[in-house]
């Protein structure tokens, strides 16, 4: 393989992990915030220690791998609102998608689901509802008109510094979920409740 092909992989490869722990960590913080006023209080979200929400993640790489060739095809063709209402309506079926699979995954994985929508209005098992998919769609539109373009155009800017980066986050999210399969992160966890710091 030649080595321009090589290095063009490997940004794309940096580029999508750069991407998968900002949406993450934005899941983290949305979740974060959401608590605070639903549930008064501060709560450690998803099962990670480390800021992120890994659902995020996946839900914001499959957005923009989906969606940004549709969305460069129709910016050539259709007005803009037309184009950012397909798109929504696009978002919302697949955010829809990922989170419904998520919960399964979840429930089959760790024994139970992180969410429970069962109170929302329209909410299929508590699993999906589309009060909070709207929230997704408007997160997904800032994904793909956003974020996307202006990490993928800093990381060509920057290739040796976005590879580098995207090593280090990389190594975390392995090491922070390695020591969350072990057990490790619970009695941490557990030692955060007196000072207010709960979890899920």
């Amino acid at each position: 393989m030649p080595s321009s092909k090589r290095a063009s992989i490997g940004l794309a490869a940096s580029v999508a992990v750069i991407l998968f722990s900002v949406f993450s960590f934005v899941g983290w913080l949305y979740e974060t915030v959401d608590n605070l006023f639903v549930f008064d209080g501060l709560y450690l979200r998803a099962s990670l220690l480390f800021p992120w929400c890994p659902i995020y993640g996946i839900g914001g790489l499959v957005i923009v791998g989906t969606l940004a060739p549709l969305q460069r095809c129709m910016s050539k063709r259709v007005p803009k609102p037309v184009e950012v209402l397909l798109v929504s309506v696009a978002i919302y079926a697949l955010t829809t998608a990922v989170e419904l699979a998520g919960s399964y995954a979840c429930e089959r994985l760790m024994g139970y689901v992180p969410w429970d929508y069962s109170h929302a209005w329209m909410n299929f098992d508590g699993r999906i509802a589309p009060a909070y998919t709207l929230r997704f769609v408007l997160l997904g539109l800032v994904a793909l008109y956003v974020v996307y373009p202006r990490t993928r155009r800093w990381a060509t800017a920057h290739p040796r510094v976005a590879i580098k980066t995207a090593i280090v986050l990389t190594t975390l999210f392995v090491l922070d979920s390695v020591l969350q399969a072990l057990g490790v992160w619970m009695p941490v966890k557990e030692a955060l409740v007196p000072f207010g710091i709960k979890h899920w």
